[in-house]
């Protein structure tokens, strides 16, 4: 029986018709689909770990823009960051085709790569004898273990796994690797690691051409739902560590590579981002937690540090954890423990002073002595905003959330999260974020807004009930919906703020599996209320005071800068920025290095001359502000 992530749950202790359900996305917002690549053709060695980028595939390595690039679809990747493949097509809806029945589904397709020969100092012919491999990770669904606590759907047998290899004389793609679908289960609970390594050997020499090719395809099916809404994105494919290069051998799954395997986290201790007027240091996190990973063969040192910079580039505080030995995480699954690196202290207050803010914080690990293969994922950005909202979700939406119900439909359905404030204040509007459902069945969903005052932890007396009915809204780039209040709503202390469903359908709203706010997360389907089961946060923001019904959008420049890329990353001498169509002719652009320093402004161009720079990792920033678009962009100097 295909088992995936939009299980119904029922609980215990309630009656039968009561359910709280979590499904796979039917869509995810992207940006504008670029309607072509340009095509590169590369040279040995081809890597790929996804960890510098998020969403299409880097158009400098990929040709196709089917799957998505993220950090939060699967746990404890090799490295930070993975491309997943599922049933959704490139611009974020579930394929036309997608149905019960089996389906083809997402290609993720590398540039013409040269195959025929070695180029630059060393210059000859390549052989069979050369011993080329494509090696790379693998993980169906995005965990094992609990399901409540899982990411992801997991495939059924029927929904494999390919890869493909391109012969440019024969114009003909040939499967050489594939894998039915399976529990991560089995080999997650053998060694606490689910990921799994795939190494192909590249010895026909049909495939020893100028402009070889290979791709990564999967074949979905979707699972038999009755309920509207229900049916959604389905069987993920998650990869990462994709490298191709001569001179290899079928184990080498070994790098000298110290890198960070999961997000970076909030520094705030609820929340991920809050209203500036709220904030006191009260709310700091006591420490972080961070996952950095050694994927050699022997222990080495580290040094980890972090760095927050204000908006204005002003470095706001400093921690170094100095040199630390990291284990190898082969064949233990072991981490780096050490407290000064994997839980870091958080020793000081943003200076918020309750004005809208943001800052941008900077992990950095590097080894201590001699070199690490990959840099690109030695370097964690996070961006603590300060705004009008409190945010317990990170803004990713990995499934969808809702209640059903279909027993009497006398009771009303409700869903509420509870918010506690610092300080007076009023409550005018609330951001939401609803996945799109199949054929839009959510659409017509209508919902009203609700408050509710905190007794004995739930929600008891409502002191506002909206006269609007909404209905839900797809908003694109921008992500959220605001949703105004009839009327300012004055609070204090806790709160509750959530919605009343008007019918039974199921709405559908986005739900963040990185992030856990279910002992906040409350339903009612019948006179009672229950906390939610699953592990989780949903995407639903209220936001305070006047300016929440002014700035009704927010741009935030991990949602936007999906449209921008840079290519040769690392750089020698000149970097390129894919726009995909983007119009930034009125951007500048900011060079800044690890230390927060603005090394290099000048106005927007595509291809901007680094030779000046001395080696290391920088942010390249492009601002517009007469869009207030912004973006920031990572790359390493060689």
């Amino acid at each position: 029986m295909k088992k995936i992530i939009f299980i119904a749950f029922v609980l215990l202790f309630h009656v039968a018709y009561c359910q709280e359900v979590l499904m796979g996305l039917s869509s995810v917002n992207m940006p504008k689909y670029p309607k072509s690549y340009d095509t590169l053709l590369l040279e040995l060695p081809f890597f790929d770990d996804f960890s510098n980028y998020e969403g299409y595939p880097a158009s400098s390595r990929w040709l196709s823009a089917q799957a998505l690039v993220g950090k939060t679809y699967a746990r404890q990747a090799p490295t930070v960051g993975m491309a997943t493949l599922d049933a959704l097509n490139e611009n974020g809806d579930l394929y036309p085709q997608a149905s019960t029945n089996l389906f083809t589904a997402d290609t993720l397709t590398s540039q013409p790569i040269r195959l025929d020969s070695i180029t630059g100092s060393i210059r000859r012919p390549l052989t069979p004898a050369d011993s080329i491999i494509l090696s790379f990770f693998y993980l169906p669904g995005g965990w094992y273990g609990n399901t409540l606590d899982r990411v992801g759907s997991v495939p059924s047998t029927q929904d494999s796994l390919f890869l493909d290899f391109y012969c440019p004389d024969d114009d003909i793609w040939y499967v050489v690797w594939s894998t039915p679908g399976y529990e991560a289960d089995t080999a997650g609970v053998q060694s606490k690691w689910p990921w799994r390594f795939a190494s192909v050997k590249i010895d026909d020499p049909r495939f020893l051409a100028s402009r070889f090719q290979f791709r990564f395809r999967n074949y979905a099916s979707l699972d038999n739902n009755p309920k509207s809404g229900i049916a959604g994105n389905c069987d993920q494919w998650n990869i990462d560590y994709v490298y191709l290069n001569y001179g290899r051998t079928s184990a080498d799954s070994l790098f000298r590579d110290i890198a960070f395997a999961d997000p970076a986290p909030s520094m705030l201790k609820r929340y991920q981002a809050m209203p500036a007027r709220q904030f006191t240091s009260a709310d700091m996190a006591a420490s972080l937690e961070m996952r950095i990973v050694n994927r050699y063969n022997q222990t080495l040192a580290s040094n980890y540090s972090y760095r927050v910079v204000d908006e204005n580039g002003t470095t706001v505080s400093n921690y170094d954890g100095g040199l630390e030995n990291i284990p190898a995480f082969f064949p233990d699954g072991r981490y780096q423990t050490k407290p000064v690196h994997s839980n870091p202290p958080v020793n000081f207050s943003f200076p918020v002073a309750g004005k809208q803010t943001s800052f941008n914080v900077v992990h950095i690990v590097r080894e201590g002595v001699g070199g690490d293969n990959h840099l690109e994922n030695d370097t964690l950005c996070f961006r603590q905003c300060f705004a009008d909202y409190l945010a317990y979700d990170d803004g990713s939406p990995e499934n969808g959330y809702g209640v059903t119900k279909t027993g009497p439909t006398s009771s009303k359905m409700y869903i509420a999260c509870r918010h506690y404030l610092h300080n007076r204040d009023t409550i005018t509007a609330v951001d939401l974020f609803f996945n799109r459902t199949r054929g839009g069945e959510n659409e017509g969903a209508p919902f009203v807004l609700c408050v509710w005052k905190a007794r004995n932890g739930i929600p008891s007396e409502l002191i506002y009930h909206g006269e609007t009915r909404y209905y839900p809204e797809f908003d694109g780039l921008n992500r959220y919906h605001r949703y105004k209040l009839d009327r300012g709503v004055v609070v204090s202390d806790t709160i509750f703020v959530g919605f009343e469903q008007q019918t039974t359908d199921f709405i559908n709203i986005g739900f963040d599996r990185n992030t856990d706010s279910r002992a906040e997360t409350y339903y009612r389907v019948t006179s009672d209320w229950s906390q939610s089961i699953w592990t989780g946060s949903l995407m639903m923001r209220p936001c305070f005071g006047q300016s929440a019904l002014v700035s009704v959008a927010k741009p935030e420049s991990v949602t936007q800068g999906i449209e921008l890329s840079l290519y040769p990353n690392p750089v020698r001498d000149m970097v390129h920025i894919a726009t995909n169509g983007t119009e930034l002719g009125n951007a500048s652009i900011q060079i800044v290095d690890t230390f927060g320093r603005k090394v290099k402004e000048i106005p927007f161009a595509e291809s901007i001359n680094v030779s000046d720079l001395p080696a290391g990792f920088y942010m390249l920033v492009v601002v517009d502000t007469a869009t207030s678009f912004r973006d920031t962009l990572k790359f390493i100097k060689r």
